[in-house]
């Protein structure tokens, strides 16, 4: 009886130990943390938003990739849907780490955690909002229609964390991977464009010839 007496005490020491360790070496509520290197982002894009909101094709909505209009000095508009709601054009952005910028801002900044107690990384990286607006500016001459709304969504990879982040667009949202379905849901409910499915697929033959993959075949 007394042997069981002591292994049970000895089994409540280690216990209390165990616990006391775990508790000493978790971090301060106060201190920031910020997020380790994740898998890599690099081929972050287009094809991530199109299978987080494809269920949108239901509905009738129709995508386009990698638009290749004059105004934009070689670069593209790498996803489009054409829905009953009116356009929304999506910019991804492929890094990781909180996300800190402001709309007017020439850069915004990313911050990694590179290990314990050490500084976290800071990196900056171009301001994605004058670009999507630029890009939605050059759709909007091109469709040549006041009363089809023009959205645009600057989508970051779901590993980010966007800390601080003012933007004050109301054409433009930035969002992480995993909130993009919600937020376009709530775009598409909002009173604006009521395209028929008909507008919509005129519109998609008429952007169509811009995707770069269709310039590619005309030259071939």
């Amino acid at each position: 009886m007394l042997e069981k007496i002591v292994i049970f005490l000895v089994v409540i020491n280690i216990g209390f130990f165990v616990v006391n360790k775990l508790l000493s070496g978790a971090p301060n509520q106060n201190r920031r943390v910020y997020p380790t290197m994740p898998l890599d982002v690099s081929d972050f894009g287009a094809q991530n938003s199109y299978f987080a909101i494809r269920e949108f094709e239901n509905g009738g909505a129709r995508f386009l990739y990698d638009l290749k209009l004059d105004e934009l000095d070689g670069d593209v508009i790498e996803m489009v849907m054409l829905a009953k709601s009116g356009i929304y054009i999506f910019e991804h952005v492929p890094v990781n780490g909180w996300i800190y910028g402001m709309e007017n801002s020439e850069n915004w900044t990313k911050k990694l955690q590179m290990g314990s107690g050490r500084k976290p990384q800071e990196e900056k990286f171009p301001n994605p909002v004058p670009i999507i607006e630029k890009k939605l500016e050059a759709l909007k001459k091109l469709v040549d229609n006041e009363s089809v709304v023009i959205r645009g969504l600057v989508v970051f990879p779901e590993v980010c964390m966007l800390k601080n982040i003012k933007v004050f667009s109301t054409n433009v949202k930035v969002v992480t991977l995993d909130g993009l379905l919600f937020t376009t849901i709530n775009l598409n409910n909002r009173i604006g464009t009521n395209l028929t499915q008909h507008e919509i697929n005129e519109l998609y033959d008429t952007l169509s010839q811009y995707e770069e993959e269709a310039e590619l075949n005309e030259q071939i």
